[in-house]
């Protein structure tokens, strides 16, 4: 896989907003005249109706962090805007893997069983595997399949499990912290 170069400091941004058409445009317009580096980007419908989850996943200077989400927060349709240091947070990511078919063997199942993956699909001359985990672990089953049999690869569907905030936190005013656990979310 290719190395990001780093312009910042790796942060997650969660932002709960209405469902409009333009939304994501306007976020990311933030993010571009600024040229950040977005390793991931989530949409996700929660509980609320009409209620939104976007998680991205951003390299932004430290000196930066507040003003981008007090920008974000500007935006009409935005309910809270909140941040956390990917080095402070556990996040999981899905990775699909496609390889030959050739691979099918007793060397793959105990790879599979080792790292917790799973085969999701069977093509003619390829099989989908299958594996939740964070960075490193995708990483590491992906070097280990690395060679003329891995055909594909991708990662998806990032959530930080300390953005599933509640509800009475959802509409508390945004000059407050809120602390998960040990770890502080960066209010704008």
């Amino acid at each position: 896989m290719k190395a990001r170069t780093t312009t910042g400091t790796p942060n997650i941004i969660a932002i709960y907003a209405d469902d409009k058409k333009g939304l994501l445009a306007q976020i990311l317009t933030i993010f571009n005249k600024r040229d950040y580096s977005i390793g991931c980007l989530n949409v996700s419908r929660t509980d609320i109706q009409d209620i939104i989850l976007i998680t991205v996943e951003v390299e932004i200077p430290d000196r930066e962090l507040k003003t981008i989400l007090r920008k974000i927060e500007n935006i009409i349709e935005v309910y809270r805007a909140l941040a956390w240091d990917t080095q402070n947070v556990a996040l999981n990511k899905i990775g699909f893997y496609r390889v030959s078919l050739q691979l099918l063997g007793d060397t793959l199942w105990t790879l599979l069983q080792k790292h917790g993956a799973t085969i999701t699909k069977i093509f003619d001359e390829s099989l989908m595997i299958q594996k939740i985990g964070t960075d490193d672990s995708l990483t590491e089953l992906y070097n280990q399949l690395d060679g003329k049999h891995l055909l594909g690869f991708c990662k998806s569907a990032l959530i930080a499990e300390q953005s599933m905030l509640q509800l009475d936190q959802f509409f508390s005013p945004a000059e407050e912290t809120l602390l998960t656990s040990d770890l502080t979310c960066v209010p704008c």
